[in-house]
């Protein structure tokens, strides 16, 4: 029987972010036994080459999937999206998604404290 892992995730998107975030949700679903999404928000830039807004959207997410093997699914999501390195120097992020918590595990600390983060997280953990 396959371990159930529970994760918290960040997705953002500063170019046509409503289609990348509504497809993306539609793909994390698949590899997932269960999500519950919280709103979308959008955000100032933070951080980031770009000046506009951004969307962003959190969820709680369960998966039998490693650690390594979600981030690389997250990765090829992002790619599938028009996500680039040069795209990202220049300040266009179609999708980024941020594991930040694996069951007990904070993946990314750093990101846990960003403002954007924090909102989008609002409506998820209360």
């Amino acid at each position: 029987m396959n371990q159930h892992h529970r994760c918290l995730i960040c997705l953002g998107s500063n170019h046509n972010g409503v289609a990348h975030l509504k497809s993306a949700e539609q793909e994390l679903e698949k590899i997932s036994s269960g999500i519950h999404w919280g709103n979308a928000v959008e955000t100032a830039a933070e951080d980031t080459a770009s000046s506009g807004s951004y969307l962003n959207r959190a969820a709680l997410m369960n998966t039998t999937l490693s650690k390594e093997k979600l981030i690389e699914e997250f990765k090829k999501i992002e790619s599938r999206h028009g996500r680039t390195a040069t795209g990202k120097q220049q300040g266009i992020v179609p999708l980024d998604i941020d594991l930040l918590t694996y069951d007990d595990e904070i993946v990314k600390p750093a990101d846990l404290k960003k403002s954007y983060v924090q909102q989008a997280l609002q409506s998820v953990v209360q």
